[in-house]
């Protein structure tokens, strides 16, 4: 049975090519919050919220799941949609979402584009707006809960809207990206990138009262609709093209395109940055000295949910490049379908160039190829998202001319010989400077942004979410945004955007614990719930012992699970503390699995 969803316009379900009757905006609602999160585990109250924006009504919860009967008879495959404590998962496969499409090809136009493939780019791009039919979930009514969900992917293809405008320019076609460009600006008036955009393709086409003119338009509107001025951006720019700044007229070459400049054959490509990193110089520098440290040792940084480790490492790596001419790979486990030790070294291998059918099907066989591949030069491996030390105790030691940077949340403890590096939230001031920075340093309000950054417990996560989404709502005051934030029951709603989501950065976590069967375990699963239902971030073992009604040892057992995991950390002996976040996380599960019980 073939299934296709749609989410990128009106909500659609197509079997073998054909649409189903999905209901009434309710049961419409009910999907596309399992839509936004497909193949996990979406909780009662979550879906409560989605459906109904006004207060619910006694009977929600069973109504919940009369939608979600019909839903499953509508769909048609028993095994698709599936109850799981706290609520319900939809099984979506590959190649069977549009939003999975779109973010894929998103992905790697904006990769080709920094990677100075414009062609490349261009074409990924393109592929990734024909996923769009209209607004996303048009049909579906606007809750609080699905609203800001659904703006953040129409914010998505905004940026995919100005990346292929900008791939359009290097290439050279700036009188073909006007019309476009001039539809673009009218649909979005308050994206400043778009008219930018517009006024550069318009001055290298040779028309620069034009450009000028959209300018004028751009302020206008802005001040008009806003209240504010364009961004130091935007103004440099109108100062350039009165300038007549010959830096304008310069398009990149392309060294694909340019027969003078052939474009190097790397055997791998550093993975791309994720822009600035703001209040790391002491953790990048004691990274990177670890990194070229001789002999070298393996490097693994560990952290909570949302602290930065991946963009650590990606900086450090990148930094460390030229001193590894073998090259540098990278692979984030959690693209990976089965992540273990042989997928790991399938993915490595692929990289290098061995075309999968080459590639040993047998673990140790693998190794020794990937030995054999990089013993000529060293090579720097970044392995991203690492669950366990069976995915990477095959590689590390096994390979001698390679250099390791690993990252995980639980400390790696059991392979040898490991420099572990532990990465903590921002600074009160480092949290300040990433915030302002995102959401535009003229509207910055001290007070506020401090509240803002408090509120998101300074991981750079939450503070990323916040600045970007700060930046498109620019309604929306710095003071405005920390009310919201205030009121716990929407504050992890409010830190989404796009696939960024606090929420979900906590859920792997959560169902890490769920899937493991130790004791320790499930104590560790009970005790969770149990400080989610008082809402309590603070615990020592007596405490635990109490709510557990256990003994000490089997408290400091679960109490140390849950450290491992990165839902605790220990403040002080037999003392330790959830951060809000995962405090108003565990508040929530707890509703949840109530609700579902």
């Amino acid at each position: 049975m073939n299934l296709r969803f749609r989410l990128l316009g009106p909500i659609e379900v197509r079997r073998d090519d054909r649409p189903l009757p999905l209901g009434s905006p309710k049961q419409r609602a009910l999907l596309t919050a399992l839509l936004l999160e497909p193949n996990r585990v979406v909780s009662i109250d979550r879906l409560v919220m989605a459906m109904w924006d006004e207060e619910p009504p006694r009977s929600a919860v069973a109504n919940v799941r009369t939608y979600v009967n019909r839903l499953r008879c509508a769909i048609g495959d028993g095994d698709r949609l599936t109850a799981r404590p706290p609520g319900y998962v939809l099984a979506v496969r590959a190649g069977e979402l549009d939003v999975t499409e779109f973010a894929d090809a998103l992905r790697r136009g904006k990769q080709a584009l920094s990677a100075g493939r414009p062609e490349a780019a261009l074409r990924h791009l393109s592929a990734a707006l024909t996923c769009w039919r209209g607004a996303p979930a048009e049909d579906v009514p606007r809750t609080a809960a699905l609203g800001p969900r659904l703006d953040a992917l129409a914010e998505q293809r905004c940026l995919a809207l100005e990346a292929r405008a900008e791939a359009r320019l290097t290439l050279g076609e700036h009188a073909d990206a006007v019309p476009e460009l001039r539809e673009l600006v009218a649909a979005h008036p308050t994206r400043e990138r778009l008219w930018g955009t517009l006024m550069l393709a318009l001055y290298r086409t040779g028309d620069s009262a034009a450009a000028l003119s959209a300018y004028a338009q751009a302020r206008a509107f802005l001040a008009e609709e806003l209240g504010v001025e364009p961004g130091p951006e935007l103004a440099g720019l109108h100062r350039s093209v009165l300038n007549r700044d010959p830096a304008l007229l310069t398009v990149p070459v392309n060294p694909a395109r340019d027969p003078s400049h052939p474009a190097p054959v790397p055997k791998a490509a550093p993975a791309p940055g994720p822009g600035c990193l703001v209040g790391r110089d002491p953790e990048l520098k004691e990274l990177a000295a670890a990194i070229t440290a001789s002999p070298p040792r393996p490097v693994a940084v560990h952290g909570p949910a949302g602290v930065g480790k991946s963009a650590l490492a990606l900086h450090a790596v990148r930094a460390a490049a030229p001193d590894f001419p073998g090259g540098v790979l990278h692979v984030d486990l959690r693209s990976l379908p089965r992540p273990g030790a042989y997928e790991t070294l399938a993915r490595l291998l692929s990289l290098l160039g061995l075309p999968g059918d080459r590639i040993a099907p047998d673990l140790d066989d693998a190794v020794l190829q990937f030995r054999t591949a990089t013993e000529a030069e060293p090579v720097l491996v970044l392995v991203d998202n690492a669950t366990g030390e069976g995915q990477l105790r095959p590689l590390i030691g096994a390979c001698p001319g390679c250099q390791f940077v690993v990252t995980s949340r639980a400390v790696l403890a059991a392979l040898d010989d490991v420099v572990h590096l532990p990465l903590a939230a921002l600074t009160d001031d480092a949290a300040y400077e990433l915030l302002s920075g995102l959401c535009g340093r003229d509207r910055v309000d001290a007070v506020q942004v401090r509240r803002v950054a408090r509120l998101c417990d300074n991981l750079p996560l939450a503070l990323r979410i916040a600045g970007k989404r700060l930046a498109v709502r620019r309604e929306w005051t710095l003071a405005a945004f920390a009310d919201m934030l205030a009121g716990e029951e929407h504050r992890l709603d409010l830190l989404t955007c796009g696939d960024l989501s606090v929420r979900g950065a906590l859920d792997l976590d959560y169902q890490a614990l769920r899937q493991c069967e130790g004791t320790a375990d499930g104590s560790a699963l009970a005790l969770f719930h149990r400080l989610g239902e008082r809402g309590v971030a603070d615990c020592r073992s007596a405490t635990a012992a109490e709510l557990l009604g256990c003994d000490r040892r089997t408290a400091w057992a679960a109490l140390g699970r849950l450290a491992d995991l990165r839902l605790m950390k220990p403040v002080a002996p037999d003392h330790y503390r959830m951060n809000d976040l995962t405090r108003l996380y565990a508040m929530e599960i707890a509703r949840t699995t109530a609700a579902f019980i």
